[in-house]
């Protein structure tokens, strides 16, 4: 018998980095993961059994979720693979880097524990629409394997049919206009500073709310729940950046991810997001709660429309253009992107707030669900993010962070106390009620 294992004869199939995901391999460290995690907690214990069943039968509909990450001459690229994805035991302390030897299969995990199913993605592969797609359609595979009725649509794709070659076009590409090529200049941001925790350790501290209360308040100031929330939270990091002594004239700014699909009809699920940073600029005199939750707002109205994002798309898309830039060498441009990532990346802006909105889902599919869940990765900059999802009259409000102090997070749920907005708290370490 011959030694040597048996290749695959099938021709591998291989696509190209979409814009957005060009950045994430060069950045891969540690510190910065470019990781994301969504999670759906049922209503009754999770069999592992089941669940490899439905991932198994899940992946054959997402041929695009089925790559693994390749090093060519002048690019990263994905190219198919054709190995069983095995699903693993959650573990406390979730989004651990990618190892030489993972990130050489897929670019996803899944993970179970109890009553809750989760999914940890690499940013290289999808975004949060993607990922929330992919969850729900699995979710509905084990439900229905495990007897019981779930439909599909709100996102959640049929198994039994292939896949549309739309799901899987570069739609930065596909949308941009090149009429304006460049982007808004911003300056160094403040950034928090705290102990940073040892080895790859992430404190998760959740807040549970009621969303019409949330809506009620947020309605009072006249702005929606994202632009409520990210206020809120802009205001602390502006306490605690002003208390603090240091950088106290720095400008404090959120970085908040915008689904592009609202803009411009697209079904694809790989990366098509873009961001919006509204901020302050403490140098020009001291702000209130109320003139920053009016200064989110005028912003984002002002930002995110389609004319003001297809120039930001543009921006980004056009130096793919550039004859130098497509002839050089990986080594040279990863060393270009580290460079430009400095200058327009993390530096510039102090946190992230991501929201994924209110989670649909097919028939029969609440009736098994008590929540989605849905968590950002640690970052090299900046040590504490926010992810925002709803189910129902459930809205989650998760921090991430890889620093030991939590006053940002403390702050954000104190403020929203004082508000009348209750807040239950969550976390994977050791944290007290709010008061």
């Amino acid at each position: 018998m011959s030694r040597h294992k048996k290749k695959s004869s099938q021709p591998k199939n291989w696509y190209r980095l979409d814009n957005a995901a060009k950045i994430y391999p060069v950045l891969m460290r540690s510190r910065h993961g470019g990781y994301f995690r969504l999670a759906v907690l049922l209503h009754e214990p999770v069999d592992p059994v089941i669940l490899q069943q439905a991932l198994e039968a899940t992946l054959k509909r997402f041929p695009f979720f089925a790559v693994r990450l390749r090093r060519g001459l002048f690019w990263y690229y994905l190219e198919s693979y054709d190995g069983i994805p095995k699903i693993e035991p959650d573990v406390q302390n979730p989004m651990r880097p990618w190892t030489r030897k993972e990130i050489k299969k897929f670019l996803f995990r899944v993970r179970y524990d109890q009553k809750r199913i989760s999914v940890e993605f690499f940013h290289a592969l999808t975004d949060g629409s993607g990922g929330m797609v992919f969850l729900k359609t699995l979710a509905a595979a084990y439900l229905r394997l495990r007897g019981d009725f779930c439909g599909i649509g709100a996102g959640a794709l049929d198994i039994n049919r292939p896949a549309d070659s739309d799901e899987m076009e570069d739609a930065y590409k596909r949308y941009s206009n090149f009429r304006v090529v460049h982007r808004p200049r911003e300056t160094k941001a403040f950034h928090l500073q705290g102990t940073i925790m040892p080895g790859h350790w992430l404190q998760i501290i959740s807040g549970v709310l009621p969303l019409d209360r949330v809506k009620s308040v947020a309605r009072s100031y006249g702005i929606s729940v994202t632009e409520f929330l990210a206020g809120v939270y802009l205001y602390q990091l502006y306490r605690i950046q002003q208390q603090g002594g240091y950088n106290t004239l720095a400008p404090v700014r959120l970085s908040i991810p915008i689904d592009v699909r609202r803009f411009y009809p697209s079904k694809t699920l790989r990366n098509f997001s873009l961001y919006a940073n509204p901020g302050i600029l403490p140098a020009f005199g001291t702000y209130t709660l109320e003139e920053i939750l009016g200064l989110v707002h005028h912003f984002m109205r002002y930002t995110v429309n389609e004319k003001y994002l297809n120039a930001l798309m543009c921006a980004n898309v056009g130096p793919e253009r550039s004859i130098l830039l497509r002839l050089a060498p990986l080594p040279l441009k990863n060393m270009v992107m580290r460079l430009v990532y400095h200058f327009v990346g993390e530096s510039r802006f102090t946190s992230s707030l991501s929201n994924l909105g209110a989670v649909d889902m097919p028939v029969g599919m609440a009736e098994a669900v008590e929540r989605f869940e849905f968590l950002l990765g640690p970052s090299h900059y900046n040590l504490v993010n926010c992810a925002v999802v709803s189910t129902g009259n459930q809205l989650l409000v998760s921090f991430s962070s890889t620093m030991i102090e939590t006053d940002p997070q403390r702050a954000f749920f104190k403020e929203l106390v004082r508000m009348g907005i209750p807040v239950r708290v969550e976390s994977n370490t050791l944290y007290p009620e709010v008061d």
